[in-house]
């Protein structure tokens, strides 16, 4: 493998060395410097962008090497990449072509539409919910939790009904009232595509949009066909100096299959800013295009919303409809500019995900900077919640959450926002890395004080305060992205009050027991302790084996990949490992149990020293601890 001194060398030569098409010498040195830079700070080994404006080709070119290992220069018309959720929007297009020939109803319950049956209920109420929609899959209303098993794998994914019935999401949310991103969404739109046109997924994409556009090297079939493949980049990872190659990633393909190039995105986004060589109509019906151009989900006017498939912001006083996506090592963006008839596709491997957005803010800033009508002073409609403002303060999770498998402890790890409130009465939020400050404008709506934050799904000029169905308080902001106030018992750091203490007792009692056979094994004196006090030491210190053997066993086998970011258990590669480690929990939780009935035994007959008595309880009581998080995060039960 190449050192990184040799590669970057390449791929700076190389990036004057691709195709670009540019009849606007100023656009092209923005666009062409703003992935310079990208690829360079990011080290990636790769990198695409496509840009029209006005039905035109107005800035195309590759960066870096196809294939490093045999010298391939990205090629800007021909290269493929992968593209993630981006892959969605295609999916949301089919769904709006069956709408308009009367196929699909998108109000109606799409019970009708599948051969299996969804939950009726919401989590932990009684009473029916109101149906599920079309309408809620392509706004992300739907209500369902997220599901994260099988969403990646190395081998090839089940046909698309296995996937879906293998693990049914429960739903959480009233259908309708809050946006929760869920890749079960665009899954079970691409099935109901499938049911209704008689067709798999892939050949309908093909036939009637990629075909009619002429987009000949785009394609959902995974693994790609021979000839597309050939053309596919190499994705790699700088790992301390050196470019790792991936494998190919599988995923649902309504959610994350395609494979595309540049110069077919550009017919896509032409086609769809109604500007292309091809009819438009041969995609979309004008009133359907508009409808996927316009919001149709939104908590308040002063926030972006979600079009019919799309995420939707205003920033400078341009509308942006957008949508990112993701594999766990390419990345990829999707933007349209309606007002300027201006579309920006950018993909890569290698880097980041949010990439990609900061260029679109960076031309946003340049080309379309600030009005004096942008800035804040606008009438504002109420907020759904006025809220005091020591009532704001706690951690806050996203709507998009787990809660019905084992991965439910993810939604600690996953975009948390935390809130205090300064001395100056100003909200202090802390979020991805970043402290931002928000002052109250209207009781309920916080402004962000901060001078260009940067937020990857909006530019999250406001917070504004709503409530679910249960009452609890959310701050809700571009995206549109929705953070729920969390129960005290929810929260990182009351995991970490359980957690922390156990791994000390744990480990203190594993050392002391240690110690003390080896002393007393020089010494030569045994003890000989009464059949239960052995008995209730033994369970303590098979506990304390057991817990820390789990944590050792996790960091085993839920270690990072350094090409994915992933552990490769996520990818399915699981092994007798995972196993023991799905087990352990029930062992610690049978031992934990064990403990209360000897804990009571050994205090009622004073089988031991006090000390020792209440040494046993104190981990009896926090063993007890562990128990109810391993059941809440549903590690057991």
């Amino acid at each position: 493998m190449k050192k990184l001194s040799t590669i970057l060398a390449a791929l700076l030569l190389l990036l004057t060395c691709t195709s670009s098409v540019s009849a606007q010498p100023e656009l092209h040195a923005f666009f062409n410097g703003a992935m310079e830079q990208m690829v360079t700070e990011d080290n990636m080994p790769n990198a695409v962008i496509a840009v029209v404006q006005d039905g035109e080709v107005i800035f195309m070119n590759g960066y870096g090497m196809s294939d490093i290992e045999e010298e391939v220069p990205v090629n800007a018309e021909e290269s493929i990449f992968r593209v993630g959720s981006v892959s969605k929007i295609f999916t949301w297009t089919a769904v709006m072509q069956l709408a308009e020939q009367g196929d699909v109803d998108l109000d109606a319950d799409i019970q009708q539409y599948l051969d299996f049956e969804l939950p009726k209920r919401i989590k932990g109420t009684k009473t029916a919910a109101s149906p599920i929609t079309l309408r809620h899959l392509l706004t992300h209303t739907s209500g369902f939790e997220d599901v994260l098993d099988g969403l990646f794998t190395f081998s090839p994914q089940p046909v698309l009904r296995e996937y879906l019935t293998r693990q049914i999401p429960v739903r959480i949310y009233p259908a309708g009232e809050i946006a929760a991103y869920s890749n079960y969404n665009p899954a079970l739109a691409g099935y109901i595509i499938e049911r209704v046109s008689g067709m798999p997924f892939e050949e309908y994409l093909e036939n009637y949009i990629f075909a009619p556009l002429g987009m000949t090297s785009s394609s959902f079939e995974q693994p790609l066909p021979a000839e597309l493949n050939k053309r596919l980049v190499t994705a790699y990872r700088n790992v301390n100096g050196e470019f790792l190659p991936a494998r190919f990633e599988h995923m649902p393909a309504p959610a994350g299959g395609l494979s595309t190039s540049a110069p077919d995105m550009t017919l896509f986004m032409k086609a769809l800013l109604a500007h292309t060589d091809n009819n438009h109509n041969l995609l979309l019906q004008p009133a359907s295009r508009s409808k996927m151009l316009t919001p149709t989900f939104s908590y308040h006017p002063l926030l972006g919303g979600i079009t019919h498939g799309y995420k939707e912001f205003v920033l400078n006083g341009q509308q942006v409809v957008f949508h990112g996506g993701s594999t766990n090592i390419f990345d990829a963006g999707f933007y349209l500019l309606p007002e300027t008839n201006t579309g920006i596709f950018i993909a890569y491997s290698g880097g980041s995900y949010d990439g990609h957005i900061k260029i679109l803010y960076d031309y946003l800033q340049t080309y379309h900077p600030v009005r004096e009508d942008d800035t804040p002073g606008k009438p504002m409609i109420a907020a759904g919640l006025q809220p005091r403002l020591n009532q704001l303060k706690g951690e806050y999770h996203q709507s998009r959450r787990i809660e019905s498998t084992p991965d439910k402890s993810i939604n600690m790890m996953m975009g948390v926002m935390h809130i205090n409130i300064t001395d100056d009465e100003m909200l202090e939020v802390k979020i991805l890395g970043q402290t931002l400050l928000f002052r109250e404008v209207q009781p309920g709506i916080y402004e962000n004080t901060t001078l260009r934050p940067f937020y990857p799904f909006g530019p999250m000029q406001y917070l504004i305060a709503e409530e679910d169905h249960k009452g609890r308080l959310m701050l809700v902001t571009d995206g549109p992205m929705t953070y729920i106030q969390m129960p005290w018992y929810a929260t990182t750091a009351f995991a970490a009050m359980l957690f922390v203490p156990m791994l000390a007792l744990a480990l203190g009692t594993i050392i002391f027991y240690v110690v003390r056979a080896f002393f007393r094994r020089l010494s030569r004196k045994h003890e000989v302790p009464s059949d239960r006090s052995f008995t209730a030491r033994t369970l303590m210190v098979l506990h304390s084996f057991l817990f820390v053997f789990m944590l050792w066993l996790m960091a085993f086998t839920l270690n990072p990949d350094p090409v994915y970011l992933l552990p490769l258990s996520a990818f399915g590669e699981t092994g007798f490992a995972t196993t023991l480690l799905s087990i352990i929990p029930w062992l610690i939780s049978a031992t934990t149990l064990a403990m209360v009935y000897f804990s009571l035994q050994t205090w009622k007959d004073k089988l031991r020293k006090k000390a020792a008595r209440i040494f046993y309880q104190l981990y009896t009581l926090v063993s007890l601890g562990l128990l109810w998080l391993f059941w809440y995060y549903n590690l057991v039960g």
